[in-house]
């Protein structure tokens, strides 16, 4: 499992290496396009992200996610431009939405979509 979460971690930097830097938010994700375990209010705005992780949303992708891993979080897996991870300590888990090389929203999904 170990190996499938560094697998998911680098997929996730190849992606955000791909992405346009241009740092304007005109190429921002459009909340409709949020994963479906993401309830609509939980973005940074809404308040349904984790506490400890509001402070990475615009962060650069590769920079944030040694800040998550920092934190306790453990990258579980990949779906598109979203990212999951787990926090074992805090049964937390984290939808991490990638756009544009940064961390474009953070919310909390079901743990199911982290695996547990």
């Amino acid at each position: 499992m170990r190996g499938a979460g560094a697998l998911i971690l680098l997929a996730t930097f190849a992606m955000a290496g791909c992405q346009s830097t241009t740092g304007d938010d005109a190429n921002a994700v459009p909340a409709s396009t949020l994963p479906p375990g993401m309830a609509a209010t939980a973005t940074v705005g809404g308040g349904g992200a984790p506490t400890d992780l509001a402070d990475l949303v615009n962060k650069p992708a590769k920079s944030a996610a040694s800040q998550m891993t920092a934190r306790g979080y453990a990258s579980v897996s990949f779906q598109d431009n979203t990212a999951y991870w787990w926090n074992a300590r805090t049964q937390v888990c984290a939808s991490v939405v990638t756009a544009n090389g940064k961390f474009q929203s953070i919310g909390t999904a079901t743990a199911r979509f982290c695996g547990q």
